[in-house]
């Protein structure tokens, strides 16, 4: 049996890789504050509620990940050949998972409220001799818990780009519904205290529902990437294309008559198959293995391409979305 090399990412990667480690342990000592914070102010404010809720479920992705990152620098071997570097999709399905599922639960728990038309009371504290509305109390801590994933979030995003982290962006992306949902929730408690009753449950439906959205966005991306679906970008909806650029490597090559190349994600990391009809059989062995050697050196995110010869032009197969050489 075959097994893979243990994958390295080259020096400037694995610094960015560090970088970002690093970013999310400071990410998840923040969260944790942030949560601690809103649990000793809830009352019975909806909005806090569902914002202590989602800054709760906002702990899974940077705890999945800095787990996968452990486990998938374990080296291949004979249970498993190909490595454990799909541990980061794992842990990319279940932070899509979990924040679609509870962002459905609070959109449905915040309509209801509303249905019912419960009017949520937010009474006073008394603090060093001082009787206070306890509304100031919770507005005080949102704004805490808003100041933190607007740096963090940025950072994320930018960092996780530079090493195809999906796992990291889809956390920056919930760092920036961490913020839009202290927002939401300071309108919701300073529109209780005002008197209209029915905002504080509309700011947790809109929080819910934008919870909702990324969640749903995110589960799409990781099913399609456990379902080998062809690379994309990291930040954009889009196929990342690798497959032409390697297509038109091996096409280049003097004894490549034509060529397709189909490529899956594997976490940050692509790997493939390569299929090329050659000219000639003359030095075939010493061909495709120069030629696997120049797809795998072509870019840092190629872990491996096995180059096969195919006899027959017509029956080369090929990707359903690549351009046929």
């Amino acid at each position: 049996m075959k097994i893979r090399k243990l994958y390295h990412l080259p020096p400037e990667k694995q610094q960015d890789l560090d970088y970002l480690i690093r970013l999310e342990w400071w990410n998840l000592a923040f969260r944790l504050s942030i949560v601690a914070v809103l649990g000793s102010v809830l009352g019975n404010s909806q909005a806090m509620k569902v914002a202590w809720l989602e800054d709760m479920l906002s702990l899974i992705p940077p705890i999945a990940f800095l787990l996968a990152v452990r486990l998938r620098n374990r080296p291949p071997n004979k249970t498993y050949p190909y490595g454990y570097q799909r541990a980061t999709i794992i842990a990319f399905l279940c932070t899509a998972t979990a924040l679609s599922a509870m962002g459905l639960f609070l959109l449905g728990d915040s309509l209801l409220k509303l249905a019912h038309q419960e009017h949520p009371s937010i009474g006073a504290i008394t603090l060093f001799g001082e009787t206070i509305w306890m509304g100031w109390v919770m507005v005080g801590v949102l704004i805490y818990s808003v100041i933190p994933p607007v740096i963090i979030g940025r950072l994320q995003t930018k960092a996780a780009a530079k090493v195809h982290e999906k796992t990291v962006f889809a956390d920056g992306k919930m760092s920036k519904a961490d913020w839009m949902t202290g927002m939401a929730a300071i309108v919701g408690v300073l529109g209780v205290g005002a008197g209209f009753w029915w905002a504080d449950a509309v700011a947790a439906a809109i929080i819910a529902l934008d919870v909702t959205k990324d969640g749903i966005t995110n589960l799409k991306e990781a099913v399609g990437d456990l379902l080998d679906r062809r690379p994309h970008f990291t930040s954009r909806e889009k196929p990342e294309h690798m497959e032409e650029a390697l297509e038109a490597e091996l096409c280049a090559m003097p004894w490549v008559a034509a060529a397709s190349v189909r490529l899956r994600e594997e976490g940050p990391i692509f790997s493939g198959e390569a299929f090329v009809t050659p000219r000639s059989n003359d030095d075939l062995a010493q061909h495709l293995k120069e030629a696997s050697q120049h797809l795998n050196n072509y870019d840092w995110r190629i872990y491996e391409v096995v180059v096969t010869a195919w006899p027959n032009e017509e029956h080369t197969p090929s990707p359903a979305n690549a351009t046929p050489s």
